[in-house]
């Protein structure tokens, strides 16, 4: 990337003037700016107005990292983007307080670390990791018929997994095109194969992290750990065989996004694929190239705006931060009028019972405040007030307490609404009501989780999958595949009526000749929620016709 892009753009569009270095604009702000113009040989300084949107520019200032993040001398090129452009076409982003107000600027990882310990925006980070990875995932041979034989038949079938990797992955056929000798043919070896090392990885709890990680600080990295890598984390990693060998995956760990920033970018031509996009990363003073992290960012930000955030995302604390804010007030609030919803009121004669010795009007302020502190000590129900049958009364004056209830239960309703989690989910809180029932919330909630688990989470497990079995056979097969268990789940009853009704229909099915017993198999095999899916089920031989065999020992 090349310095000072936008100020080329600017020069060249002459739309606006030329803006400062990023440096400087970060410390003037928003404030006027002094130009400098020579005149009669002398010199002079003249205030020129701030341009407009500069107090938008300043608070999208790109990310500044911790001072050991990157290496020794290495300075990343920083855009500097006219504040002209933040208010072209009117008011743009020159709203500066409206921006802090409602919680839009980047909060830094040390703030959102803070709120992370806060109950009300670590719950819901937390429900939505835990219910993405609670059933988890379910591996399977797409369109294989396994035998458990060994079969010696080339497999020629194109590699067509999907590139899923930050970096490059070239095709790599020759390698791929046959299994080496140590790939079991067996279907169901090769899934408990896969399954163990998933065990071994701690995959599940790696996923339920990252996803807190994720939506917590807005990004999260997972670090590809291979033996004898060292050194040679600024290269690219290709998931092919050249790239992993056979038990060279050591570990999959994590990377708190505090500790890493872009070594480059490229913010030139929006047609190249890696426009705003890191190819590289500085991880507390080493460079890794972005092929051996898999970043997850939930809610990414426009392309403008992705310096400042440190090419993260929004977390779900900072979009939070509004709702819990006015929540944390209506609370306090309700709980201070419940604790003064009763005021005791004192009827006397304040200028003549307690004036002075002398008889002059003024209040003696130390008897009144003797009289009351007497009347409190009283206050119980066995204690008793005295009280002047002519000058003085008693009351108390109490405030309504309705209302307070529903105020309080909708400004929490609010903080559910951001994430979308059901509220009997987030805070327990059942519907009322006759026949009220909170189950079409739940499935909603549960095609939101599934959704994010296919647009975020799939990306990263099928490049895990991908290198488990590089690190397994060295060998990659297209026909492995993953899918998620849905979260909504059949009982044990409506389980096996649907198993009773599959098999009644593939018994008559297989009668009429629509299909055969082999065919029957393969749609077992097929099928997801089959309990036979891990079997051979490739049938060697067609069964022998009971009927058939019945007539020729009669002949």
């Amino acid at each position: 990337m090349t310095k000072g892009f936008w100020h080329r753009i600017a020069a060249w569009c002459a739309f606006a003037p030329a803006p400062l270095p990023a440096s400087q604009e970060q410390a003037e702000g928003a404030q006027a700016r002094v130009q400098h113009a020579p005149k009669g040989g002398g010199e002079r300084w003249r205030a020129v107005a701030p341009e407009p949107g500069a107090e938008a520019a300043a608070l999208f200032a790109p990310y500044q990292p911790p001072a050991s993040v990157r290496g020794a001398g290495a300075v990343l090129a920083q855009d500097s983007v006219t504040p002209a452009l933040w208010g072209h076409g009117g008011a743009g982003l020159a709203w500066g307080n409206g921006l802090l107000a409602e919680g839009l600027t980047f909060r830094g990882y040390p703030a959102l670390a803070a709120m992370m310990l806060r109950a009300e925006f670590r719950k819901p980070v937390e429900i939505i990791a835990r219910e993405a990875t609670r059933e988890w995932i379910r591996l399977r041979v797409m369109g294989a018929q396994e035998e458990n034989t060994p079969d010696t038949t080339p497999d020629t079938t194109p590699d067509t997994t999907p590139d899923t990797m930050p970096g490059p992955m070239p095709a790599d056929p020759a390698a791929q095109a046959v299994p080496p000798p140590a790939y079991p043919r067996d279907a169901a070896l090769r899934l408990r194969a896969v399954e163990q090392a998933f065990a071994r990885l701690d995959v599940r709890d790696l996923m339920r992290r990252l996803v807190v990680q994720a939506l917590g600080y807005g990004m999260g990295h997972v670090w590809i750990g291979l033996k004898g890598s060292a050194g040679n984390e600024a290269l690219p990693l290709c998931l092919t065989s050249h790239g992993v060998g056979c038990g060279q995956l050591e570990r999959l760990g994590l990377i708190d996004p505090v500790w890493t920033t872009p070594a480059q970018y490229n913010a030139l031509n929006p047609l190249a694929a890696d426009y705003y996009r890191p190819t590289g990363w500085w991880v507390q003073g080493t460079q890794v190239h972005a092929s051996r992290l898999l970043s997850v960012v939930p809610y990414e930000v426009p392309d403008l705006l992705k310096p400042a955030y440190n090419f993260g995302g929004l977390a779900l604390p900072q979009m939070l931060e509004a709702s819990v804010q006015n929540f944390l007030r209506t609370r306090q609030a309700v709980s201070d009028m419940i604790g003064n919803y009763a005021t005791r009121v004192l009827r006397t004669d304040m200028a003549g019972g307690m004036a002075d010795p002398d008889g002059a009007p003024e209040i003696d302020a130390q008897g009144i405040t003797a009289r009351l502190a007497a009347m409190t000590a009283w206050q119980s129900s066995n204690g008793t007030f005295v009280l002047d049958r002519e000058t003085e009364d008693f009351s108390i004056s109490s405030a309504s307490l309705s209302g307070l209830s529903e105020l309080q239960a909708q400004s929490q309703e609010f903080m559910a609404a951001v994430p979308g989690i059901p509220l009997v989910k987030l805070f327990g809180l059942q519907p009322q009501g006759l026949n009220a029932s909170s189950d079409g919330e739940i499935r909603v909630f549960y095609d939101e989780i599934a959704a994010f688990q296919q647009a975020h989470m799939a990306p990263v497990l099928r490049a895990i999958l991908r290198l488990v079995q590089l690190d397994l056979w060295g060998w990659v097969d297209p026909a492995l595949e993953f899918e998620f268990v849905p979260l909504w789940q059949m009982s044990e009853q409506e389980s096996a009526a649907v198993e009773r009704q599959k098999a009644d229909m593939d018994e008559v099915n297989i009668r009429s000749g629509k299909i055969t017993p082999a065919e029957a198999r393969a749609r077992e095999a097929a099928d997801g929620t089959s309990l036979y899916r891990t079997l051979g089920l490739r049938a060697t031989h067609t069964p022998p016709d009971p009927a058939g065999q019945t007539a020729q020992k009669a002949g």
